[in-house]
């Protein structure tokens, strides 16, 4: 109805306004295909509380039907070898100038897989009110100019979120899932660098109508074991319901098995 896609644009705008504050319009109507999600892990520990939600996130995105590709920053090449974080001098001398992403080996497959993605999820813990090192190093490396956006020229329409021109159009949705050592409103009180970092500074390198879903545990020095599960449950259930169910030929139900897709490392 009109009034749906109405309120549903409002929301839309609304939520890119106020950082994911105001959650997106829910997904509508379903898709003859699943949605390539790009999964961006930062977690040295396999047998973290943010490792289990990683692996939750994954499998209520797989019962919607969607295929999801994951960057393990921790362990990118599956050889147990984190992410070289730090930017380069070479790479800093020539990041406007000629910032070929091919010219570092080890950067170079990511951005295809940030090309090939039709929505982003981030998750990682807050430390110290900020993303990981690893993270911060890979957006340092990764979201480079000509690639990810440009600096506006002659004629050129840039983003009034940061001013800068968009350069990964085909990211639609982006979500962070991420845990909190401190309450909720000692978070709002220090500033959130990890929202302002995805939901304000990078958002805007997507679609020009990409919306952010924010999934945090507050408090979690003090939660309890059934904290913990409620949250799981709650973010698997979140991603089951983040993109339009996929519907397949002969299939009238409103979604499909996690057998009809599937999760693999990048790199």
């Amino acid at each position: 109805p009109p009034s749906r896609m109405v309120f549903s644009f409002l929301q839309m705008h609304l939520n890119r306004l106020t950082a994911g504050f105001i959650p997106p319009p829910p997904a509508h109507g379903r898709s003859s295909e699943g949605w390539n999600v790009l999964l961006v892990h930062a977690h040295p520990l396999r047998d973290s509380f943010s490792s289990e939600l990683a692996r939750h996130v994954t499998a209520g995105l797989q019962e919607g039907g969607h295929t999801v590709r994951t960057i393990n920053l921790y362990d990118v090449k599956g050889d147990g070898q984190p992410f070289q974080a730090a930017l380069t001098v070479d790479e800093r001398s020539r990041y406007f100038s000629s910032p070929n992403p091919e010219d570092s080996q080890d950067v170079a497959p990511l951005i295809t897989e940030l090309r090939k993605a039709d929505a982003i999820v981030f998750c990682y813990p807050t430390w110290w009110m900020g993303v990981p090192a690893i993270l911060k190093g890979f957006i340092d490396r990764a979201f480079l100019p000509g690639v990810t956006f440009r600096v506006p020229e002659h004629g050129d329409t840039p983003s009034p979120l940061n001013g800068l021109v968009p350069g990964l159009q085909n990211v639609r949705k982006v979500a962070a899932v991420t845990t909190y050592g401190a309450p909720r409103y000692l978070v709002a009180l220090a500033g959130d660098c990890g929202n302002a970092l995805i939901a304000r500074c990078i958002l805007p390198l997507f679609h020009p109508e990409a919306t952010v879903s924010w999934h945090g545990l507050y408090g979690m020095d003090g939660a309890t074991e059934d904290d913990r599960k409620r949250f799981v449950r709650d973010v698997r259930q979140a991603f089951r319901q983040w993109l339009p169910p996929v519907v397949h030929k002969g299939n009238d139900s409103s979604g499909s098995s996690a057998s009809n897709s599937k999760a693999s490392p990048a790199g």
